[in-house]
């Protein structure tokens, strides 16, 4: 019983090394995951100035009351989106 688990084990092991070296394997199981579910590309973001004038930016919108912009990243972009794109709530 012992040996089916370390031979499972190495099996699950060389899979993954396998999937780790493998690029192109990689960005087709990634490109599954996001066809999949689109929702897992994106990032929202809110970004608001407190009190003090100090800009806060987090993934959850602030209390009721206070003006918010709301940023939409791509996980897979790494650059922000300008300023002049985004849209005050």
């Amino acid at each position: 019983m012992k040996l089916k688990y370390i031979i499972l084990l190495m099996i699950i092991v060389a899979a993954t090394y396998y999937v780790y070296q493998d690029k192109s394997l990689q960005s087709q199981l990634l490109g599954k995951v996001h066809q999949v579910a689109p929702e897992l590309n994106q990032t929202t973001l809110y970004k608001w100035q407190n009190q003090k004038g100090e800009w806060q930016i987090t993934d959850t919108p602030p209390a009721s009351g206070i003006s918010f912009t709301t940023i939409t990243t791509q996980d897979q972009i790494n650059v922000m989106p300008s300023p002049s794109s985004q849209k005050k709530k």
